[in-house]
């Protein structure tokens, strides 16, 4: 491991830099195939934390630090003796000066400013003009006589992550393990850490063991939440990380994610930032790679699961429609009776979400070319050399967690849908004709006893039941009965699961299977119709009324 960058890890035969194997889930070379090991990285890890704590320590002397804290807003800021700022950067209240600073509360890592102040301010009121008809533009605009510079307090995450992840509604949990290849989490408690993630990611081989030397003439602020807080936020930040990953994966914005995270190597460090810091309004640029987000803490709040019951019911009304020459009387009846179905269905387990509205620049990178500076924007930015897509696991048949590839959807899984959807609304006339060819008498024509349009209350009942049967049976029970590919070492996939794991019926709407007991068996039961009590074995005793009846009137 290098000793000016911890988070860099070097295979021990050739030297070059290792990553982390996902799918192994074991740190190991790209190059030679060295496997270092998770818990070789993590002795190496502390060992240059204690190392650098005590070089610390050596080097406390002859520094002239001071430290101010706000009485107000609780901020911790660090000056060089005789340097003092009449007002709190953070909230506007008179410093107070306190002891000097002690090494153990100075960090272990810092990334130096890599834009001037000059720079960045005239970076800062460029992009604000750019978008000068937005709010947060505007009040970026008139409060930029606030603008400062300051190294901000933040742990530095990387490592391995594992957990659990489920959709909304599904009752399937799948493992999911992954890596995060570097987070930063803010420990300041008087700053968004929403916002100050969106002028992420900074260039992590730039990271550098701390020194005094490196923030002279610069102001630091300290963190000032508890441990307890700190390790909070740390899983939060990185939960907030791998979700993007996680819901591409599943196909919806809607999931729940519970990691663990006991392998992360996290530091304390110092990042440079400059920002501007009011009572309505905070703006950020990275001080390393030039990227902007601020906010005025205006909160949007959105329902992805309220799409699909929309789109069904839009549907439904425009199915009514057609059938009814655009009676909208008709047409507003099925909206309102299919509308309660579809938003009922979805409803269940589902998950409102609220984000902070933001105004931010693209991922940048910074540079320079013949002393001028130069900002690279857009996605890819910072290219991250190794791959940190998150894989899922499950049990094989020995019992032993493998990594597996999963799908929802196969061109046979759409046929068995369509299929049982046909099924299902011409059952009667389907059941009829088999009764009216076992039961026919020499020389009768088929049709003369058969009248397959005389089952039309079925057929009414039949289309409801299939879409119920989409929106709950299949868009909802299909994420929890995927199709489960193990993962070879050949590079090849081999299906996992027996037919039975996977299969799709009708009876799935009416939650058949969907339940499971606590150590996570699935149970044979009729759970919608058992939760609706004496009002499941109504519809249950009607469905067979009506299925007989309407069998009984295409005989004839």
């Amino acid at each position: 491991m290098a000793s000016m960058n911890p988070f860099r890890i070097f295979c021990r035969n050739c030297g070059a830099p290792a990553g982390y194997d996902i799918k192994r889930q074991t740190y190991c070379c790209p190059h030679c195939g060295e496997v270092s090991g998770i818990d070789s990285v993590k002795r190496s890890f502390v060992a240059w934390r204690q190392l650098q704590k005590k070089n610390l320590r050596a080097r406390k002397a002859g520094q002239t630090l001071e430290q101010f804290a706000c009485p107000t807003c609780g901020a911790q800021m660090v000056f060089e003796a005789g340097e003092a700022s009449g007002t709190c950067d953070f909230c506007g209240t008179q410093l107070v000066r306190r002891e000097l600073v002690s090494p153990e509360q100075m960090p272990e890592l810092i990334i130096p400013f890599f834009i001037t102040p000059k720079e960045a301010k005239e970076r800062l009121q460029a992009w604000a003009h750019a978008h000068g008809k937005d709010p947060v533009a505007q009040a970026v605009l008139a409060n930029m006589d606030k603008f400062r510079g300051c190294y901000l307090p933040y742990q530095l995450v990387r490592g391995p992550v594992d957990g659990r992840v489920y959709r909304d509604g599904g009752v399937r949990e799948y493992r999911c393990a992954g890596f995060m290849e570097g987070t930063a989490v803010n420990t300041s408690k008087q700053l968004s850490n929403f916002v100050l993630d969106e002028m992420e990611p900074y260039d992590w081989s730039a990271v550098q063991q701390f020194d005094y030397a490196m923030i002279a003439g610069q102001k630091v602020k300290l963190s000032d939440i508890s441990d307890a807080e700190t390790e909070k936020r740390v899983l939060a930040e990185v939960e907030e990380d791998f979700r993007p990953t996680l819901e591409k994966k599943l196909d919806t914005q809607g999931i729940g994610v519970k990691l663990q995270s006991g392998n992360l190597l996290a530091a304390p460090a110092l990042l440079p930032v400059y920002f501007i810091c009011t009572k309505h309004l905070q703006a950020f640029m990275n001080g390393q790679t030039g990227r902007i987000a601020a906010t005025k803490f205006e909160w949007k709040t959105s329902r992805p699961w309220l799409i699909e019951p929309t789109i069904y019911t839009l549907l439904a009304m425009l199915v009514a429609g057609y059938a009814y020459d655009w009676a909208l009387e008709v047409m507003a009846l099925f909206g309102v009776v299919f509308g309660i179905i579809f938003f009922a269905v979805f409803a269940r387990g589902a998950t409102t979400i609220e984000r902070l509205i933001m105004l931010k620049s693209d991922e940048a990178k910074a540079s320079r070319e013949g002393g001028q500076l130069k900002i690279a924007e857009g996605k890819g930015a910072l290219p991250n050399p190794f791959d940190t897509t998150p894989i899922f696991y499950e049990k094989n048949e020995a019992g032993q967690a493998v990594p597996v590839e999963i799908r929802f959807n196969s061109p046979w899984r759409t046929i068995s849908v369509i299929w049982n959807m046909v099924v299902t609304a011409f059952l009667p006339a389907i059941i009829a004709g088999v009764i009216r060819y076992v039961t026919m008498e020499p020389g009768e024509l088929f049709m003369d006893h058969f009248k397959p349009l005389y089952g039309a209350a079925w057929y009414v009942m039949g289309v409801f039941l299939c879409l119920l049967y989409w929106t709950k049976g299949v868009r909802l029970d299909a994420y929890d009965h995927p199709i489960i590919y193990e993962l070879l070492d050949n590079g090849k996939k081999r299906l996992m699961g027996s037919r039975a794991s996977r299969k799709l019926t009708m009876f799935s709407m009416f939650g058949i299977g969907q339940e499971k007991d606590a150590n996570g068996k699935t149970l044979t039961t009729f759970g919608l119709l058992r939760m609706m009590g004496g009002m499941g074995c109504f519809f249950a005793g009607f469905l067979i009324f009506l299925l007989v009846g309407s069998i009984a009137a295409i005989l004839d």
